[in-house]
């Protein structure tokens, strides 16, 4: 049977643990250190990344550098593929 809409053939929170796994294992296989934080517990934790993101609706994994904003896993995705990384985790 296919899946019905009120179904969704994946857990909700499943596309965030996905891409997030994805970020990390880019992070690592570049020796790139970095911090989760896991908003899903912390109200305040979430309103700051919304706050930094400027995005009153956004979604995990969101990524920063310090206070600066780098940007959300397309972008990011983006980057990896254009060699702009360091660019884009403001390292470069």
């Amino acid at each position: 049977s296919s899946p019905s809409p009120h179904n969704p053939p994946f857990p909700p929170g499943f596309q965030i643990k996905s891409q997030q796994s994805e970020v990390t294992r880019i992070l690592d296989g570049k020796n790139i250190k970095y911090e989760l934080v896991d908003i899903s517990q912390d109200n305040a934790l979430r309103e700051e990344m919304r706050a930094k993101a400027g995005n009153p609706k956004a979604i995990p994994p969101q990524i920063v550098n310090g206070d600066q904003y780098c940007g959300d896993y397309e972008l990011f995705v983006e980057a990896v593929e254009q060699n702009t990384l360091q660019e884009f985790l403001k390292l470069a």
